[in-house]
């Protein structure tokens, strides 16, 4: 399923006990340190007659051994399927499943083998998948379903989040038919009955939400009211809600609050018209006799400062492999098409949540060099799970607007291994190399994190860097 990372969220927000990369259960610990054959077997069947968590910690602990996997999985759901342990398991067979029939099949078959357990977060995720199709219509009918009201306003600003990348206007009809029923819970303090979940994190979840919304629609006045709302009811603010309120705050003349938070999302690069403009209001109101375009000149050029200052210990200098990928027609097209050209290469899937993250960022890179002709980005799909990658890929882009240039790393049909990420020596996706004129890598980056501002302009500098030393 495309939305793993939302699997994992909702099971985290529902109290889920998960255990960390770097965390190991002292049980856990104990049978993997065991030498004494005798020993490790007593301990094995403890835990086979224990908790559900003990019988957690069994699977994990046959992580590498699948038949026994299985067989203690069969064991938690029969003994213990309202666990929150037997739901993780249950999720696993929705991981491969993309489309929303096929999730809903297995959702009726569960329902079937456990009528008396509350399904709602696997009946959730059909609700989710039809989001991404995006039918909202089939989405709402399904989080109607939800025997938890409360779960319901979650799913909900799950839904929201899924349909803003692909259409923001869409989202918006959605929370604004939504907001009646979710303004019920605004006051409500007790955990619902069902799952366990607290109303206060789930209204806030969607007021947050909501309020970015309207923001990106500019309907700034119901927008300062509900961000405001979220500022002081979330707890863990995300940098956009933070500057969005300092925008609206200033909008409604609080300068002196603002300028500072709007002025370091310029510093930290954010380059939106509408902030700038901001800015210069709130400076020229608070030091009239001072140059409000050297300022905000100033902050762009820190920005671009601190980005080539991080990017140049980056630079290396190494020959690229030969490579070759197909384009959308079928042609093989390989380093020698692009002699002289500076490539970005771009190595995704569109089941990689890090990589879908990356592509607001991508876009604006794309955007700085659209009339350049010798850039080229090369997005190059790879790692397949479905049965047609070239139309899911070509589909996942259209969806969501982005106008890259696609190409496909498809497994060899022997080997079944991708040949161009395989060249690379990639470990783990997205994965980007920039290659001069020249046929060298200057640089290679795995992962996404920061802003998009901040990782278009980290590409922008390496373009420019890697052709100035070709």
């Amino acid at each position: 399923m495309k939305n793993t990372i939302f699997i994992l969220f909702m099971l985290f927000t529902m109290n889920v006990i998960a255990q960390e990369e770097d965390v190991i259960h002292p049980k856990l610990e104990a049978l993997k340190k065991e030498k004494n054959s005798v020993a490790l077997q007593k301990k094995i069947k403890i835990l086979e007659q224990g908790s559900a968590e003990d019988l957690s910690l069994l699977i994990q602990y046959y992580a590498k051994n699948k038949k026994k996997s299985e067989l203690i999985s069969k064991k938690l759901l029969k003994k213990y399927p309202g666990s929150d342990q037997a739901r993780m398991v249950r999720m696993q067979e929705f991981l491969e499943l993309s489309e929303p029939t096929e999730i809903a099949a297995v959702v009726r078959r569960l329902e079937r083998e456990y009528p008396n357990i509350n399904l709602d977060p696997e009946r959730n995720l059909v609700a989710l998948a039809y989001a991404e199709v995006p039918d909202t219509a089939n989405a709402m009918k399904y989080i109607r379903t939800l025997k938890d009201k409360v779960y319901r306003v979650y799913c909900i600003q799950l839904m929201l989040e899924i349909l803003e990348g692909i259409d923001y206007s869409l989202a918006l009809a959605v929370a604004d038919s939504e907001l009646p029923e979710v303004l019920k819970y605004k006051e409500e303090n007790k955990q619902s009955a069902e799952l366990k979940v607290d109303p206060q994190m789930a209204y806030s979840g969607f007021i947050n939400a909501y309020s970015k919304l309207l923001t990106k629609a500019k309907r700034y006045e119901e927008a300062y009211k509900y961000t405001t709302e979220a500022y002081h009811s979330v707890e863990e603010k995300d940098s956009q809600l933070v500057e969005n309120y300092a925008f609206l705050s200033s909008l409604n003349g609080q300068y002196e609050e603002s300028l500072p938070i709007l002025a370091d999302a310029v510093k930290g690069g954010k380059n939106d018209p509408a902030y700038i403009e901001q800015i210069k209001i709130a400076y020229m109101k608070m030091y009239p006799s001072r140059d409000a375009e050297a300022y905000v000149a100033e902050l762009k050029k820190a920005f671009t400062d601190k980005i080539r200052a991080q990017v140049s210990q980056l630079m290396v200098d190494e020959a690229a492999p030969h490579f070759w990928v197909t384009d959308v027609t079928g042609k093989k097209v390989s380093l020698s098409d692009f002699k002289g050209k500076t490539i970005v290469l771009d190595f995704w899937a569109t089941w990689c949540g890090p990589c879908v993250a990356s592509f607001p960022a991508m876009q604006l890179a794309v955007d700085r060099f659209a009339n350049d002709e010798n850039v080229k980005f090369l997005f190059i799909h790879t790692w397949e799970n479905v049965a047609d990658p070239l139309t899911d890929a070509k589909n996942f882009l259209a969806k969501r607007n982005y106008h890259f240039d696609l190409y496909m790393d498809t497994k060899d049909p022997v080997s079944k291994i991708p040949p161009a990420v395989t060249a690379f020596g990639v470990k783990g996706i997205p994965a980007k190399f920039i290659i001069d004129g020249k046929g060298h890598v200057r640089f290679k980056v795995e992962g996404f994190e920061g802003t998009p501002e901040a990782a278009a302009e980290e590409l922008v500098q390496m373009v420019e860097m890697a052709r100035q030393g070709s």
